[in-house]
């Protein structure tokens, strides 16, 4: 990892009138490289799973000194173990991620060893998974939401690792992977349109605050003339509206299926019809050639309107491993075992494809071609199964929850669901998490805004490495703690 200041881009020549057929279909009229690409995914999987592991590290901590019932304490432990790292692993740290990967590996193998973990799982009755929301997706839903929150200021800076930003054509970078991640928990908390009344409850409360938050952006943009990359959504689109648009049509094509399993060949089937159209029709070449003039409004936008059912289809899938995920709550040892087994199954199946892909048909989140769909699934379902393995058959084995009288309303904050009014402030582990997944929207909108002024005021480009660290801790600070605020008064926005 020391050459990585030295990384740069090579922006091709695109000119489909340059390129055959065959070409065009095995990608190889683009300048992507299997190596490379083989590089950045193991990058972006490091930090996720870097940072999943600094959750885990503050619920074991929180727990351990009982800060449960201090929830400004809990915050701040969870601020300083989780948040600074992952900062520090964007910036100034980046150059030791290897080598802290390499510590929490030791680390856990000591743990699992010293805990006697898996002795004390097998003697378990039952595990409760958290009925239909299990703590993996929680989890993989707040993880997303820091790791973006973080990246999109922390790019503004010259101490970010610039191999790290989003890839123009092809490419597996880590903010690569906010959309796609984004539509996978989006799947996570959603289930298949069965009737129309599904699609207009989709449309009313997920979509269309979406689709109007998008709106509500492209306008604050062109007012304040604050710049745009068009090759990401297009000159109007962002990311807002493809989350928006992939939740209406989703809604919309899932009431095709007739129960969860029809799912599968619908979502794939889809992903295929995107596929053909983008290798052997052209759509690809037409993404992606900088010669073709934004001179209408579906030229303008075609970055985001090309790769609409690819994210379509990538929800179709996640929705379906969600309700393979909670088609039973309640496990014994072995059914436990066994599932965990499948998870991983479907994991080892999933980097499989993605080495495939990525050397057939390359990934690109600007199209989000199957390839890229494949590597989502991948990355989402690794978290899921690390946490499946690590809380509910772990630490929940060794440091069992121990209930009080608020039971009822800690597993609502565990789940991410509303808590009720006017409880006391006794906050279960995951503190940041929970907040987070209550107010995620929320949130993340507070993020944009702080970015956008941090940008305007403070201007980062001219920032040295210990400013930078100083700015985002601070910009962090803020946004979390608002929401943690919201979670410790019962206070449920977006």
């Amino acid at each position: 990892m020391g050459s990585r200041a030295a990384a740069e881009e090579h922006i091709p020549d695109l000119n489909p009138a340059n390129q055959t057929l065959e070409e065009r279909l095995l990608g190889q009229g683009y300048d992507w490289n299997f190596r490379d690409t083989l590089i950045q995914s193991w990058e972006s999987l490091l930090l996720i799973l870097s940072t999943f592991w600094f959750i885990l590290l503050a619920r074991v901590v929180s727990q351990k000194l009982r800060l449960h019932g201090s929830p400004n304490l809990c915050y701040a432990v969870e601020f300083a173990l989780v948040i600074l790292p992952c900062i520090l692993l964007v910036t100034v740290a980046v150059d030791y991620s290897n080598y802290i990967g390499g510590v929490i590996l030791l680390i856990t193998l000591w743990f699992l060893q010293r805990s006697r973990a898996l002795e004390k799982a097998r003697i378990r009755s039952q595990f409760d998974l958290g009925g239909h929301r299990p703590m993996c997706f929680s989890v993989l839903r707040a993880l997303t939401h820091l790791i973006t929150a973080i990246c999109i200021l922390a790019i503004d800076f010259g101490s970010f690792y610039r191999p790290y930003r989003k890839s123009r054509q092809y490419g597996a970078k880590l903010m690569d992977t906010g959309i796609g991640l984004f539509v996978f928990t989006m799947a996570m908390v959603s289930r298949r349109s069965r009737h129309l009344s599904d699609i207009r409850r989709s449309v009313l409360y997920s979509a269309m605050p979406l689709i109007l938050l998008g709106l509500a952006r492209t306008i604050a943009i062109l007012i304040l003339g604050y710049g745009q990359d068009d090759h990401e959504y297009g000159q109007h689109l962002n990311a807002f509206f493809t989350l928006g648009f992939t939740k209406f049509l989703g809604a919309m094509v899932s009431i095709l299926a007739r129960k969860d399993l029809h799912l599968l060949p619908l979502g794939f089937g889809l992903l295929l019809i995107h596929q053909f159209g983008l290798s052997l029709l052209g759509f690809s070449d037409y993404v992606m050639n900088d010669d073709i003039e934004r001179s209408n409004l579906f030229n303008a936008n075609r970055e985001g309107l090309v790769s609409l059912p690819g994210f379509v289809g990538l929800y179709l899938l996640s929705i379906y491993v969600n309700r393979w995920m909670v088609s039973s709550s309640l496990l014994t040892y072995s059914e436990f075992i066994r599932k965990l087994r499948r998870l991983f199954y479907m994991v080892v199946i999933l980097w499989s494809f993605f080495v495939i892909s990525a050397y057939g048909i390359g990934i690109s989140r600007v199209t989000c071609n199957l390839g890229y769909v494949i590597w989502m699934l991948a990355i989402g379902c690794t978290t899921l199964w690390a946490s499946f393995g690590a809380i509910d058959f772990v630490i929940n084995s060794v440091m069992p929850w121990e209930a009080n009288p608020l039971e009822e309303q800690e597993k609502g904050l565990l789940t991410g669901d509303s808590p009720a009014k006017g409880r006391d402030k006794s906050i279960v582990p995951f503190t940041i998490n929970q907040a987070l997944n209550q107010n995620g929207l929320t949130f993340f909108l507070v993020a944009n805004v702080l970015t956008g002024m941090v940008n305007i005021f403070l201007k980062p480009e001219d920032r040295s490495n210990l400013e930078s660290v100083i700015i985002l801790l601070v910009y962090m600070f803020l946004a979390t703690k608002m929401a943690h605020e919201f979670l410790k008064r019962g206070i449920r926005l977006a």
